[in-house]
């Protein structure tokens, strides 16, 4: 695979603009990290039951929309890990979304990589003034990943709670995160 010079990077990783075409290989794997339970649950949803030509359709029809731009993150092989977004962008600020839905490189640095690859593209390319996230109290890896990368805390940071509540337990909550233009350098 041939990656283009003008992609978003750092560190390990490329990022991908679906508004190139991507491969059936890197379609399936998009698809596959949303069927998956587990990755489900840490993104607080439900396994995508929907077939994979809806999921195509659904995904180009919200990049086309004007308010997200969505990545594919690929290692240092050109292999699919995942998906980087920044949604509900306005002139001057956006909201990121993350998902390494490659399990097996869960821990290694890549979600960290692939933020701060984002975010050089939102701040340098951009020119936005913030990027926020929501991310689950209880995902502590994402939080330490967003703080590496310049993230820091709204409120104080929160006590954790239990991963999976199976219906069990009340709704997992959020935890704001934001980093501004000033808080980022430039490269």
């Amino acid at each position: 695979m041939t990656l283009s010079n003008t992609w978003p990077r750092h560190g390990k990783v490329t990022l991908k603009p679906f508004t190139e075409a991507l491969t059936e290989t890197e379609w399936r794997r998009f698809y596959e990290c949303f069927r998956d339970p587990e990755i489900a649950e840490w993104n607080g949803s439900r396994p995508l039951r929907m077939p994979l030509w809806l999921f195509k359709r659904v995904v180009m029809g919200e990049v086309s929309r004007g308010d997200r731009m969505g990545f594919g993150i690929l290692d240092e092989n050109g292999e699919w890990l995942g998906t980087v977004e920044l949604y509900e962008m306005s002139r001057t600020e956006a909201t990121l979304g993350i998902l390494i839905g490659a399990k097996d490189r869960w821990g290694q640095g890549y979600g960290t990589d692939a933020v701060r690859a984002v975010l050089e593209y939102a701040f340098c390319t951009l020119r936005l003034q913030k990027v926020r996230l929501r991310t689950y109290k209880h995902n502590l890896r994402a939080q330490r990943a967003f703080q590496k990368a310049g993230f820091r805390y709204l409120e104080p940071p929160p006590a954790p709670t239990p991963r999976f509540n199976f219906g069990l337990a009340p709704k997992a909550e959020f935890v704001p995160m934001e980093i501004t233009r000033e808080d980022w350098t430039c490269y």
